[in-house]
């Protein structure tokens, strides 16, 4: 919906930067969607001990809170634009990418950390 309103506004000087941030997102969700759960099975040969799941559980919440911020923050600009305000929308997609590179980090330090476990 905001790329489309991008385009009719003619807000040219923000397409590229939506355009990143939509590469951005849909690497995010990939890596999402196909995240290690941190559950080990009960023959596995490496387990997953209590501290290693809590310390999992920390960065999922981290990443979630992230996640939410950043849907907030989108549905302040869908809304802000269907008022007419297009002021500094250049700056409030770029804020989006911001947030949503923070999730992206957040995720490598997950990864990382059950690497370490495995």
């Amino acid at each position: 919906m905001i790329q489309e309103m991008l385009v009719d506004y003619d807000i040219r000087e923000s397409w590229e930067q939506m355009d990143r941030l939509m590469a951005l997102l849909d690497r995010v969700s990939e890596r999402i969607n196909h995240a290690d759960y941190g559950y080990s099975g009960f023959f596995d040969a490496v387990k997953v001990e209590e501290r290693e799941l809590d310390r999992l559980y920390d960065f999922d919440v981290r990443i979630l809170e992230d996640v939410e911020a950043f849907h907030k923050e989108v549905l302040e600009l869908k809304e802000k634009m269907e008022r007419g305000n297009l002021k500094d929308v250049y700056q409030d997609v770029f804020k989006l990418r911001r947030v949503l590179d923070d999730v992206d980090k957040k995720f490598n330090e997950r990864k990382e950390h059950m690497l370490g476990f495995r």
